[in-house]
């Protein structure tokens, strides 16, 4: 499994903006849920984490597979945020669970 997330400073009151920049036109197949969760000193700071079903070897085909869109879709978001501290891919390594 793996994790797309990203650290984000938004431009003060940009969050509604962002969210509708941020939904894709399409959600790849191999994808799972992704979560938005907010800073609760800082409703400008925002992570965005989702999970897809794949490995790092998978990882490759779906960069290649990725339309012109996800490129546009990037470019929206931009526009709405001040500055990113994370953002990457990650392999789910360990799922702890109570």
């Amino acid at each position: 499994m793996l994790c797309f997330l990203s650290s984000r400073r938004l431009k003060p009151g940009a969050y509604e903006d962002f969210r509708r920049a941020w939904q894709p036109e399409e959600f790849p197949p191999q994808f799972i849920r992704a979560y938005h969760v907010r800073n609760v000193e800082d409703e400008n700071h925002v992570v965005s984490f989702g999970l897809g079903e794949g490995t790092l070897a998978d990882l490759e085909e779906m960069r290649q597979s990725m339309p012109a869109s996800e490129q546009e879709r990037q470019q929206r978001i931009a526009q709405f945020v001040e500055s990113t501290d994370i953002d990457g891919i990650f392999e789910v390594v360990d799922e702890v669970t109570p």
